[in-house]
């Protein structure tokens, strides 16, 4: 708590939290606020197991069995698809999609 005889102060607190993060496996203490019913979020993950792209028919007939609407499910496969991807993954995406902007040396402009 004190650094050079002197109490820590917010920014030295934030700063410290940052150099040195708490392991992952470590529970922070806040419950867990899900948004969807407990039967809803199992019926979603288990067409998820199945199918990762839903098809707008099996979209509108979980939304109906679940009570949530069309765009709620589709938002949520969206999200579970990008939390299910590996930080590799979502690298490597970044970089292949700035590749697809090059320079041409010619006409000095963008090539699509």
């Amino acid at each position: 708590e004190n650094i050079r005889g002197r109490t820590l102060g917010a920014v030295d607190k934030y700063r410290l939290r940052k150099k040195y993060p708490l392991p992952k496996t470590i529970w922070d203490g806040e419950e867990t606020v899900y948004c969807f019913k407990e039967k809803s979020r199992n019926a979603l993950k288990e067409c998820y197991e199945r199918n990762r792209y839903p098809t707008p028919d099996e979209k509108k007939c979980l939304a109906a069995t679940t009570g949530l609407t069309m765009t709620q499910v589709s938002n949520w496969f969206k999200n579970r698809r990008q939390r299910d991807r590996t930080p590799q993954q979502r690298s490597e995406l970044v970089i292949s999609s700035d590749a697809t902007c090059i320079l041409s040396p010619s006409s000095g402009g963008l090539l699509d």
